[in-house]
């Protein structure tokens, strides 16, 4: 397998997704959620950002996805999630992949219109101690026994936020790999298993 970029809004889960693909690829996963996640629990001023719906400096970014990059190995594929997230980081990503003599093959597009994203997060819950999310009207985490709660960024006012900041600087992305003829978009409103199938046929000649 080589490099993908996996795209979509908050809610559209490419999280699940992305455990559908490890189904049947080894890959390494690269995830810009989990790296602004490390950095605001070092810094209150990331966590502020984070918590608010906004997004942490390009180049704070860029540094820890360039850390990532030198631990794998040349030969390993490797998924993107949430990075990029912007035109910006798209261009940087393209001068790092080369850098370390790779590109990006495909771009994996999961659409969810406006009204699917917020329905979804307004009922999702995570557990309190592994972050592991729930499945909708669970108490407790069936693998750590955590009990669930709302995330902080899933609250109403929040929501409003990471909706407009995906549509005023992540959307444009799709646009991006469309015209690089790089993009694999498939419908979100379906059963995980129809998203995977969709996902697994349009991304069979890259694994």
């Amino acid at each position: 397998m080589k490099s993908l970029v996996i795209i979509g809004p908050p809610g559209s889960g490419k999280d699940t997704q992305i455990g559908e693909i490890a189904k049947y690829v080894d890959f390494e996963l690269i995830s810009g959620g989990d790296i602004v996640r490390k950095l605001s629990e070092k810094n209150e001023k990331f966590r502020k950002i984070m918590d608010d719906g906004g997004l942490i400096d390009d180049t704070v970014i860029l540094a820890e996805v360039e850390k990532q990059l030198d631990d794998i190995e040349g030969s390993k594929g490797i998924v993107f999630d949430g990075y990029p997230r912007t035109l910006h980081q798209a261009e940087e990503l393209n001068e790092l992949l080369l850098h370390h003599n790779r590109i990006l093959d495909k771009a994996i597009y999961i659409a969810l219109e406006e009204a699917q994203i917020v329905n979804r997060l307004s009922r999702r819950v995570i557990c309190s101690l592994c972050g592991h999310n729930l499945v909708h009207g669970a108490e407790k985490c069936s693998e750590c026994g955590g009990r669930a709660v709302r995330r902080h960024d899933d609250e109403p006012a929040v929501i409003i936020k990471r909706v407009q900041t995906f549509l005023e600087n992540t959307l444009p992305l799709v646009n991006y790999y469309c015209n690089k003829g790089m993009l694999v978009e498939v419908d979100g409103n379906q059963s995980i298993a129809a998203v995977a199938r969709d996902i697994k046929g349009r991304i069979a000649d890259v694994i």
